[in-house]
Parts: C-alpha cells; structure tokens; sequence
C-alpha cells in the first residue's frame, strides 16, 4: 500500500469511528480493535500498551488514543518521524471531524427539533447502545489483564490455562481504594492512576512478576 493510501485509509477508518461510535471514550475501543487487527496496524498487546497509555495521559481517552495509533502507522511509512507527525494529525482531525460536524448541525436544529417525538425516541433507544460498547470494552481488556492466552474469536480451554492474579489482586486493591473517602472526598482517580503505574513498574519490571 502506497504511503498517500495509508493515510487516506487512516483518515477513513477513523472517520467512522468517529461517526458511528456513539458515547466516545471505551465505547469506541471495540471499533477501534477491530480495525488496527484488520490492518494489522497494531497488535492486540501494542493495542491495550496504548490503552493504558492514553488513559493515564491529560485529554480525552478516545483522542489521545487516535494520536497514539496514528503515529504507530505514520511512522511505518516512508516518511518516518515525520510520517508519525503526521498520522497522529490525520488520525486525530478524523475522529473529532464527525463530533464537530454533529454538534454543529444540532446546535443549529436543536431549539426546533428537541420536543419531537422521534427525535426522543432515538436518543433513548441510543442509550443502551453505549452502554452494551463500554462493557464490551470493559470485558475485553480486564479479560486479557487478567487471562492474557483468552481470544474470544476461538474460546477454549487454552484460553483459561493461564490466570493472572496479581493483575486481578491489583485491579482489586486499586478499586478498593478508589471508594475510601478522606475528609469526606475520594481518592483522586490521578493519585490512583499514578499508583498503578508505580506499582506496575516495581511488580512488573524491577521484580519482573510472570504476568
């Protein structure tokens, strides 16, 4: 595939993303496994690397992964660091394009259309929609953390030979400690995140736990 189909093929999938995954952030995680496995643009590890990438960094989960997949496939090309520069902006404009398309459509319409019948009808028949994508999202990645040789496209008894219990223990510990309230306030969900990258980084690395 020729570096300019790249791109275009980067922009298009990522518009669709962007268009038809209603609810943004994990709603989108689905969407987006398929199509980097179909392209083969990341692996199912590199994917979820990503995730936890992006979920730690400032800004929007969905957006911040757009970027890192985009620079993954810019810098495949030709083009090298530069071509990664530029994934991460094709990638990034794809995604938010729709949104910014949408919101400006529905500001202007909103005012005349917000009473209609159909109009309530599809956003309630929306909802359970979003929330079927994020648990479908949930389920994949803390199935792979917690049973990395499980592939739900072929699901056998080699999918469970292995089980992480660390992962899962820290999981545990982490959403323990996200319901302790102090001075009557949670935990900051950062202070959590900051946590677990600690805690990853001495288990996982210094100590080099088998995952």
């Amino acid at each position: 595939m020729s570096t300019f189909m790249t791109y275009l093929t980067l922009f298009w999938e990522y518009f669709k993303i962007g268009l038809f995954t209603i609810g943004g952030g994990y709603a989108m995680l689905t969407p987006v496994k398929q199509i980097v496995l179909k392209h083969g643009w990341l692996t199912e590890d590199q994917l979820y690397n990503f995730v936890g990438i992006a979920e730690s960094t400032p800004g929007p989960f969905a957006i911040n992964l757009a970027t890192f997949v985009g620079n993954m496939v810019g810098s495949s090309t030709e083009l090298g660091v530069f071509g990664g520069i530029l994934g991460s902006i094709v990638a990034t404009v794809a995604v938010v394009l729709p949104s910014l398309i949408i919101i400006i459509i529905v500001t202007v319409l909103f005012q005349k259309f917000q009473s209609s019948k159909l109009v309530q009808g599809a956003l309630r028949g929306v909802k359970p929609v979003v929330v079927g994508l994020i648990l479908a999202a949930v389920l994949t990645v803390g199935c792979k953390v917690i049973l990395p040789n499980l592939n739900f496209q072929s699901i056998n008894a080699e999918g469970f030979s292995q089980f992480n219990w660390v992962s899962l223990i820290i999981v545990a510990v982490v959403a323990g400690l996200s319901q302790i309230r102090i001075k009557r306030k949670k935990i900051h969900p950062i202070y959590l995140i900051l946590l677990s990258a600690v805690v990853g980084i001495v288990v996982f690395g210094v100590f080099n736990v088998e995952q």
